[in-house]
């Protein structure tokens, strides 16, 4: 960085970057950790007054170093910590922190009033984004009231903290969008009040949270993005926001068989991603009615479900089938499908139609099963699509754009574009001993790769 240049008409030394408007110095250091930052201050008083009134400040505390070291450092961190929020909270003219991080490792339940006493500062400060994170510690972060009532917050991220009813009380967040908490503790009425006290929010994450038996999300007008992953305890999840904006939805609850799960319709729901074992063919029915814009659909480890039917989905552009080890029949006729994904460990009983799918993905899971001929029957089913992906152990495909001389061959005819069956010019496959069929695939290919060249088979070793 040059700090100063010489001005030759005048012979004075002229510091030409502390002259930019605070605003720009301060963009530019926001590129920095927050103890470079703080360093910048040694050039001078213009970047002291920058630094005091630096909007972002992100401390972290985690290190991989020895004992000795660490309580040093510690303590060295605290005093900075302390020393920084306090210049912040005794200045005449207060600036306001944007946002404010701290990754922290508490020891002990003393520990915790010195966080409650930054969070004080911060809060005063009218801080908008706060980031709380206490991952790896020995105990759970009691989270202030203070914190559940700020008026200022636009973004609330917890991790490793407990929210108690008999703490927090009523919770009004009336600025905030985005709440997310990672192993939390709280309970139904401590997450009631969320709901209830957080009237504009838009984007809710719920991940590894204890303590919560019962989710039911209601009113939140302007939510566009739900997620719930992993929450032990929770026994029923319940969306009712008939006249809402939720446009993505993503339920992991894949621990929990005996989750008892509701939505009501979501008309405008776009991306919809279900984990979970209790989903069956009457169950997936009777919701995606409800979902008449659904574009993109992931069924994941749902061992419930048997056979999957759709055909009156317009809308849905992408279809994935993962692990959902129960399920032996698909049936799907929607037009504007252009992505296919299937994962796992038997084939099915496949019917598609899909004028315009670009791309079929067939996953086999173990990657190292073996081949027979209910599986090269299922792989024919994907031959019409622009792309086609096979994952055994490694697949490997050369396209070459195809050019006709007559007109386009049959299997083409009311395609957008030439499936790949006339774009195949190699195929190579490395494979476990014992467990692809290599003749099987061949003739599979030979017969249908009208195009092929070249077709290579690696046996890798025994498994």
């Amino acid at each position: 960085m040059e700090k100063a240049v010489v001005d030759n008409d005048v012979g004075v030394e002229t510091d030409r970057l502390s002259e930019l408007p605070i605003e720009v110095l301060q963009h530019i250091l926001s590129f920095l950790p927050t103890k470079q930052v703080f360093q910048s201050t040694l050039l001078s008083t213009i970047w002291r007054h920058v630094w005091t009134t630096f909007p972002t400040l992100k401390f972290d505390s985690t290190n991989k170093r020895n004992s000795e070291d660490v309580k040093r450092i510690k303590a060295n961190f605290y005093k900075f910590v302390e020393k920084t929020l306090r210049i912040r909270h005794h200045q005449s003219e207060r600036s306001q922190i944007k946002n404010f991080e701290l990754v922290e490792v508490l020891p002990h339940s003393k520990s915790m009033s010195r966080v409650d006493r930054w969070n004080s500062f911060v809060l005063e400060s009218d801080v908008e984004e706060l980031n709380l994170k206490f991952r790896y510690s020995l105990i759970d972060y009691i989270l202030p009231q203070a914190v559940l009532c700020a008026k200022s917050l636009t973004a609330l991220t917890l991790h490793t903290c407990k929210l108690e009813s008999t703490c927090c009380g009523d919770i009004n967040l009336p600025s905030l969008k985005k709440l997310s908490l990672t192993f939390v503790y709280a309970d139904d009425q401590v997450f009631r009040n969320l709901v209830s006290g957080c009237p504009v929010i838009e984007d809710m994450k719920f991940g590894n949270c204890r303590g919560i038996k019962s989710m039911k999300f209601f009113g939140l007008p302007k939510v566009m993005a739900i997620t719930v992953t992993q929450n032990h305890g929770l026994e029923r999840l319940e969306l009712a926001l008939e006249a809402s904006n939720l446009y993505y939805l993503y339920i992991d609850q894949g621990s929990n068989p005996e989750l008892n799960l509701h939505l009501l319709p979501c008309k405008n729901l776009k991306e919809l991603i279900i984990d979970t074992p209790n989903v069956t063919e009457k169950w997936l029915d009777e919701h995606l009615s409800g979902l008449p814009l659904l574009e993109n659909l992931r069924l994941k480890v749902c061992s419930g479900l048997e056979r999957i039917k759709l055909s009156s989905h317009h809308h849905l552009k992408s279809l994935e089938l993962w692990l959902c080890k129960n399920l032996v029949e698909v049936m799907i006729d929607t037009p504007k499908l252009c992505r296919f994904l299937y994962f796992g460990e038997t084939a099915i009983s496949f019917s598609l139609n899909a004028s315009g799918l670009l791309k079929a993905e067939y996953w086999l899971w173990p990657p190292y099963g073996t081949w027979d001929a209910k599986k090269i029957e299922f792989l024919s089913k994907m031959r019409n699509s622009k792309v086609f992906k096979l994952n055994i152990i490694d697949f490997k495909l050369s396209y070459e754009k195809p050019i006709y001389k007559g007109e386009n061959p049959s299997c083409c005819k009311f395609l957008p574009f030439p499936c790949w069956r006339h774009c195949l010019k190699t195929v190579k496959i490395d494979s476990l001993k014992g467990y692809t069929d290599e003749e099987l695939l061949y003739k599979y290919f030979s017969e249908n790769a009208k195009t092929l060249e070249d077709f290579q088979f690696h046996v890798g070793g025994i498994a």
